[in-house]
């Protein structure tokens, strides 16, 4: 009887222990297949191929809900839709699953920022701008910068943009973004040199010829605006800033 028992007993166990190597195996298959639709939706996501990206995403965090980067990727899909509502989820439950994480605060942060939700925003690009093991807190800097012009606080989006060069001093665009808020600030020679800066960083660029030859434009400096635009539209010839400075390099010709 007792061998019976003991028979009996160990057919369980191997039952037991097949059914746990199926779940076992079952899941391992699954975070197989999550992080197949997973690389194809970042590929696309490189595309720009954003619903494409968003289809392969959702499959992707159905089979591995619990998968921080895969609810990351859906919020970056989403946002290139132009859908920062419903990135925003995505982004919180990137950082529910892995707090403290710069990369996704910083992308939160512009989900908030492109749904004009500035505070919201300016909370989620501090965090990621206090982390010291962010590779590019810059970027964070140049974000928080840019929500407070948009909340109209130019002097403090000016610091922030300081803040961002002093971690990565050939960072063009927060010195264009500097210049705007100089500009809003009524401060002109400082706003000239912030774009002079960017300029010398890359010289083959046309937006901060563009936005000195508009702002020289402004100010009634016409040579100084036409030497300027003659430049972007060299360095842009057939894109959108070439295009912008030619619209404006007619209107000084037509004053003449």
């Amino acid at each position: 009887m007792m061998r019976k028992n003991a028979g009996l007993f160990l057919l369980v166990l191997l039952c037991a222990g097949w059914l746990l190597g199926c779940a076992t195996t079952q899941e391992a298959d699954g975070k197989k297949k999550a992080d197949a639709r997973y690389q194809l939706g970042n590929s696309l996501l490189y595309e720009k191929n954003y619903q494409g990206a968003v289809t392969e995403l959702r499959e992707a965090a159905e089979l591995d809900p619990d998968n921080p980067s895969i609810q990351n990727s859906l919020g970056l899909a989403y946002q290139g839709l132009r859908l920062p509502e419903r990135a925003i989820p995505h982004y919180q439950r990137a950082i529910q699953l892995k707090p403290n994480f710069p990369e996704y605060e910083n992308n939160l942060g512009t989900a908030y920022a492109a749904a004009r939700q500035w505070d919201k925003a300016i909370e989620y690009f501090q965090k990621a701008a206090d982390n010291y093991l962010y590779r590019t807190r810059h970027v964070a800097y140049e974000n928080l910068g840019a929500a407070y012009h948009n909340k109209g606080d130019y002097r403090r989006a000016v610091e922030y943009y300081k803040k961002s060069v002093e971690f990565y001093k050939d960072y063009t665009p927060a010195y264009i973004s500097m210049g705007i808020s100089y500009e809003a600030l009524k401060e002109w020679d400082n706003a000239v040199a912030a774009y002079k800066k960017a300029a010398e960083i890359e010289p083959d660029s046309s937006l901060p010829h563009l936005q000195m030859g508009d702002l020289y434009l402004r100010l009634n400096h016409q040579e100084a605006a036409v030497e300027s635009l003659l430049i972007a539209i060299r360095n842009d010839p057939n894109g959108p800033y070439g295009k912008a400075a030619r619209s404006l390099l007619a209107t000084t010709r037509k004053g003449k």
